[in-house]
């Protein structure tokens, strides 16, 4: 299904080349990020792909040419605290401490300390929405992509899952979803997103 391209940029996913690309529009209201798309190896690495997902775009932006840039999931995971990196026995073996996106990703973004970097969010109950909508807005414009923690996507349901928002128009989300390429660059109703979100929380810019 084709839908209306936007005047700053339309992202075409393609999930067979794993890259996100932007081309001209005419939709005033819609914003997306160029980023590098990557399916998760396993059952528990979404928080790491999702996380890479976003730091792609502002190490794309910084140098396009330099994809080795863009660190290896395991890379990521080992940051945050991933299986088997938290240690033998554990029965748990997805994220476990949601603030640590953000500690990565302004980690290797050099971000620390910055007045503008990335933040764990929870939003207020009722408000989820409208927060998130405005969160997604500064950060895309700013060039980062929002990681979100999810509880479905689609008929899919998850105990806890990590998705990229990579873009956004008057009415929808733009994702990556890594642990499905068919959903990398897929649009998906604002509302969807809010309803399917896991405790009001995400990782935005701002």
């Amino acid at each position: 299904m084709s839908h209306p391209m936007t005047r700053r940029s339309l992202l075409v996913a393609g999930a067979g080349a794993g890259i996100g690309l932007t081309v001209g529009a005419t939709d005033a209201s819609a914003a997306g990020v160029t980023y590098r798309y990557q399916k998760q190896p396993n059952g528990y690495y979404c928080s790491a792909a999702s996380t890479r997902i976003a730091l792609s775009a502002p190490l794309l932006r910084r140098d396009s040419s330099e994809n080795s840039r863009i660190p290896t999931q395991d890379s990521l995971a080992k940051g945050l605290n991933l299986h088997p990196y938290d240690g033998p026995g554990t029965s748990n073996m997805g994220l476990k401490v949601p603030t640590l996106i953000a500690t990565v990703l302004n980690n290797r973004l050099g971000l620390n300390g910055k007045a503008r970097r990335y933040r764990f969010r929870i939003s207020p109950s009722g408000t989820l929405y409208t927060d998130l909508q405005a969160k997604v807005r500064a950060s895309i414009d700013a060039g980062y992509p929002v990681v979100i923690n999810m509880s479905r996507v689609n008929g899919d349901t998850y105990d806890g899952h990590y998705i990229a928002i990579v873009g956004y128009d008057a009415q929808r989300y733009k994702i990556a979803d890594p642990d499905e390429p068919a959903r990398n660059g897929v649009w998906r109703s604002k509302q969807d997103i809010t309803d399917w979100n896991k405790l009001n929380r995400f990782t935005y810019f701002g």
